[in-house]
């Protein structure tokens, strides 16, 4: 895949200059689960509390994406690891870009430096694709044990405040897999604040589909402009589709409105 270059996108807005408006990154899903294209203005409001705000325009997002891959804990085969990343590569389109990172260190810092990075590269569509979760040792009484214990799985741990605050501030989706069957809520924090997602794996043999997910629905998003500049809370968008949605919201990083 060739590394593709910053895209411009210019968005109209005839009743808000860009300073005057909030530019939002919004996934539509119907209830199967499968991204919704081809929605218009009319299919979409915006709220704040009780009050409505002006959305301005709605454009598809670009389908060029910048992934940075984290491998870390995740309890699958090789085969299916291998398997699913050639599926994510193939889902998306072909001037996205896939950086894999490993961990050697703490998570959380794993996670800054994945930020970073597309920062530097001034990367467009910047994303996070988390694979797998925080482990630690587990002691183990028994003396024949060459570690003294086993990994387990645990949740992200860290200042989690700041890390939220460096994803949303730079515009870049969470994405988080695992395999483990415990509930990890500040991975999912992560994933809900910027308007990306997490999901628990059932089976390894899960990772091939979860992932193709994951890019068809980066391939399908939509830049929503709306007026009057918001807060730092996200306000809420409902779309009218029949048989019902799903509705995640992010923000478009300041380089790109």
């Amino acid at each position: 895949m060739a590394l593709a270059g910053a895209v411009l996108l210019t968005l109209a807005v005839p009743h808000a200059s860009a300073q005057a408006a909030d530019h939002l990154l919004v996934t539509v899903l119907d209830d199967a689960g499968v991204p919704v294209s081809g929605l218009t203005r009319n299919d979409f409001m915006v709220r704040r509390g009780d009050a409505e705000i002006e959305l301005v325009s709605v454009d598809p997002a670009p389908s060029t994406v910048q992934v940075v891959a984290i491998f870390e804990g995740l309890a699958v085969p090789q085969r299916h690891l291998t398997a699913g990343l050639s599926t994510f590569i193939g889902s998306l389109d072909e001037d996205s870009v896939v950086d894999m990172q490993s961990v050697d260190d703490e998570l959380d810092a794993a996670i800054v430096q994945a930020i970073d990075d597309l920062v530097a590269r001034d990367a467009p569509r910047p994303v996070i694709l988390m694979l797998g979760q925080a482990s630690e040792i587990a002691p183990s009484d028994f003396q024949s044990s060459q570690v003294r214990g086993r990994r387990r799985a645990r949740d992200l741990t860290g200042d989690i405040d700041h890390l939220v605050a460096q994803l949303v501030e730079h515009g870049i989706l969470f994405y988080g897999l695992s395999a483990a069957q415990i509930p990890l809520t500040n991975f999912a924090r992560l994933a809900q604040s910027t308007g990306g997602a997490f999901r628990i794996l059932n089976e390894p043999a899960e990772l091939g589909e979860t992932v193709e997910a994951i890019g068809r629905e980066l391939g399908a998003q939509y830049l929503l402009v709306v007026s009057p500049p918001a807060s730092a809370e996200l306000p809420e968008v409902t779309v009218t589709l029949r048989g019902g949605s799903t509705v995640r919201v992010g923000r478009l990083r300041a380089a790109e409105r």
